[in-house]
Order: C-alpha cells, then structure tokens, then sequence
C-alpha cells in the first residue's frame, strides 16, 4: 500500500533535491531517501534532482540514480551546473567559449552547439564567455588564458563557488577556488555566477516564472540548498543524513521550513 504523504508536504508541486548527502553519501545509497523519492514520483509529484558538480554529466547522474533504484528514465530530471550554463549561453548566444573545468561541463556546452576553444583558438578575440567550472587538472596555462580572454572582453561565468566538496580523504578546493584566483586576477566579479545558491539555476530548470509553483528544496547544506530556497522565496527541507545536524541549524543565522532526520518521515507512519 501506497504510504500517505503528510498533509504539510502534499501542497507542493516540485520537490528540488540535492543529491549527495540527500540520496547517496558517497558510494552508498540511502535506502529510506530512495524509497520515499519513489513514493513522491509515483504520487505524480515533479521531482528535479539538483546539483552544483559540474565535473560529471546529466547521463552519468541518470545511471548513477537508476542503479540506486530511484525511477527515472529521463536527464530531463537532472539539472547540473553544468547543464544549467549551457542553457544560460544558449539563451545569451555565445557560442564561442574558453573552459577552465572538466569533461562533464565540456559535453553539456557542446549538447547546445556550443564551441569550446582550445587554448590556440582562445588567443583570438573570438572568445565570447569564459566558463570556470571545477578543474581537478588546473594548470597555470589554464588561468593565464582565462584571464587574457576575459580581459579582452569575454564574459566571466562560474558555474558554482563552493569554496569546498567533501572526499573520502577530506575536503579538497572546489570550484569557488578557482573562480576566486580568476576573480582576483582579473580584478572582476563573474558577470553570472551558476549554481546554487543562486535562483538562476531554478529560473533555468522551470522559467522565470518558476514562483507559479510550489515548489520544496530538499538538501542537506545550510549554505547552498537552504539559501537556494531563501533566493527563491521557496520553502526548504534540511535532512540530517549528510553534512548538517541539529547544532549546525541552531547557529546559522537562517531556519529552514523543515528539518527531517530521515526522508520517510515526510509520510504518516502506517
């Protein structure tokens, strides 16, 4: 039997969730997140399943979450940062662009005919936007193009600023690093900063006027998924099976609208 949705739960129409933390830690999968995901998604609920790793594509997502057993058949469900910029390029008509990031941002810009120069190409001034991802293979080539093509007057894209991502072996830079020693360098803000906590990753997945929904975000960080919902004057569900806990919601200077210590207590017990 189909478990019952609680009644404060069952008002929304889309459920934005993160993923690592929410539904895997790691290589696990968190059994009771998928089961209740599923329960959403059979319910006829939309369920988009949101992150700021732009280092991996929207195909890769989809095997990952079949193979955790969560049903969905289509990429159209996943939104990366990565995808979220190539949406962002396409709708401003560069098609031209330099990447300091990964095979995973490279692939969702080339989805949208989007032409990523190499760095002999990027000596010209055809270079519309430079797009600044996570690059675990960052080299100082790698920031002095960037930095000669925005100063020649290509937009400055970041497809995220985590400062941090969590490993196994800890955590290492991310992202915001990069950006940060391109920010620096440059002497200039990113014209477009991605990824959440910023509402134009939400207005890219369901339109600007995504505020006809109602819409839960559901994730684990305060600093990401909490203030994505605040940016987007959305509601907001944090679980307590990633990195946040009961002390870390008591401190910060935001409360979210719910907090769970496990997905299935969205559903009255049976």
């Amino acid at each position: 039997m189909m478990p019952v949705l609680k009644k404060c739960f069952d008002k929304y129409d889309v459920f934005i969730v993160d993923m690592d933390g929410v539904i895997w830690r790691g290589n696990e999968p968190i059994k009771d997140a998928i089961e209740s995901l599923n329960h959403l998604i059979q319910m006829g609920k939309r369920v988009l399943f949101m992150t700021n790793n732009s280092t991996r594509t929207r195909l890769s997502y989809l095997r990952r979450l079949k193979r955790f057993g969560v049903i969905v058949d289509s990429v159209d469900s996943i939104i990366t940062s990565a995808y979220a910029t190539s949406l962002l390029l396409k709708s401003l008509g560069k098609r031209n662009v330099y990447v300091v990031g990964e095979y995973g941002l490279i692939y969702e810009l080339a989805q949208q005919g989007i032409h990523v120069l190499n760095e002999d190409e990027s000596i010209n001034d055809n270079v519309e936007a430079v797009v600044v991802g996570l690059d675990r293979n960052l080299t100082y080539r790698k920031l002095m193009y960037a930095l000669m093509a925005i100063r020649r007057g290509a937009l400055f894209i970041a497809t995220n600023t985590d400062s941090t991502l969590p490993t196994p072996e800890g955590e290492i830079p991310g992202a915001g690093a990069i950006v940060a020693a391109i920010r620096t360098a440059s002497n200039k803000e990113p014209d477009y900063i991605v990824g959440k906590p910023n509402k134009l990753m939400v207005e890219l997945a369901l339109g600007s006027n995504y505020n006809k929904y109602q819409i839960l975000v559901i994730g684990d960080r305060l600093d990401t998924d909490l203030e994505l919902a605040y940016n987007c004057s959305a509601d907001s569900l944090i679980v307590l099976t990633g990195v946040t806990d009961r002390e870390d919601i008591a401190r910060y200077h935001r409360k979210p609208t719910y907090v769970l210590s496990t997905l299935r207590e969205m559903f009255i017990s049976q």
